[in-house]
């Protein structure tokens, strides 16, 4: 088997492919977290699109890190774990925020710039958390 092959192989693993549904479903969750709460603020509270989005992101996060740490990279806690989590954080935070706001600034609807903002840095969330973050 040459190597193409082999990696295509390794690509499409049982393994794998429960790990990635595994990342869907935690996402899905989250997103749904972070829909229904951007609604519920901004449509029924009435608060400030951006503050609101800070606020909701800032506890989705916390969120992902206990679930993705236990439930999908079935690992323990350290403290060099939190610390390289909260780099990615910060750094995916910024970016989500700089893309939401971008998508403000040019008169998409909130709802859609979300849907943007994840579809954008999804992978790149899946792929740093998988060989950086959570990485023994």
């Amino acid at each position: 088997m040459n190597l193409v092959q082999e990696n295509i192989k390794k690509i499409f693993s049982k393994e794998n492919k429960i790990f990635f549904v595994k990342y869907l479903l935690i996402s899905i969750l989250g997103y749904l977290f972070i829909f229904l709460s951007l609604f519920i603020l901004i449509d029924f509270l009435k608060m400030n699109k951006t503050i609101s989005f800070l606020i909701v992101y800032a506890i989705n996060y916390l969120f992902l890190y206990v679930v993705q740490l236990k439930y999908l990279f079935n690992t323990s806690h350290h403290k060099y774990k939190l610390i390289r989590f909260i780099t990615f954080i910060l750094f995916f935070y910024i970016c989500a925020n700089l893309i939401y706001n971008l998508g403000l600034m040019l008169h998409v609807n909130y709802l859609i710039s979300t849907a943007l903002t994840i579809v954008i840095l999804m992978p790149f969330r899946l792929i740093t958390s998988k060989l950086i973050v959570f990485k023994d």
